[in-house]
């Protein structure tokens, strides 16, 4: 099983430089629930996956693909996340 520290949701936060509080602000759910996605406790709805997408300023896709078995650390995740980002902004 891969570390849960490699949640999509958690290192597209971190790579955005988001708090737990400003997603849940911004969802308009609790801290909590945020927690919970980020643990891989829960999983949004498909709603709730756009609007997340959105504060996350990423596409669904990203998020859907994301698999985070394929690396063996919180820094290699980010990494790729991040060149991932960055190579979506530079067509936009």
């Amino acid at each position: 099983m891969h570390d849960k520290t490699l949640n999509v949701f958690r290192l597209l936060r971190i790579a955005r430089d988001l708090r737990v509080k400003d997603v849940a602000e911004k969802l308009n759910i609790t801290t909590a629930y945020v927690h919970a996605i980020e643990k891989g406790d829960r999983y949004p709805s498909d709603r709730l996956l756009r609007d997340y997408a959105d504060v996350l300023n990423v596409n669904v896709e990203t998020i859907k693909t994301f698999q985070p078995e394929k690396y063996t650390c919180f820094e290699k995740a980010l990494l790729s996340l991040l060149k991932t980002i960055c190579w979506m902004e530079e067509d936009n």
